[in-house]
């Protein structure tokens, strides 16, 4: 799995989603996989790119509202 997130960080270098610039459906799945993470023993630390990904994510408002919605966010 690690190998594959690398791949996927790789793939977030200089874009702001994973399809450039512009937010597409597969942003929010991989913002909920990466959700996940930490539940299945996960480590995304060294992966700069979705790390600042998940920083931008969680700043949009739908995500905000939907996050709070299911007690992940206070």
């Amino acid at each position: 799995m690690q190998s594959r997130l690398k791949w996927v960080d790789s793939q977030l270098a200089g874009k702001s989603y994973l399809m450039g610039d512009a937010f597409s459906v597969a942003d929010p799945y991989l913002f909920t996989v990466t959700n996940w993470a930490p539940f299945v023993g996960i480590d995304l630390s060294g992966l700069a790119h979705i790390a600042a990904f998940r920083e931008r994510m969680t700043a949009r408002p739908a995500v905000q509202t939907a996050m709070k919605e299911e007690g992940l966010l206070k």
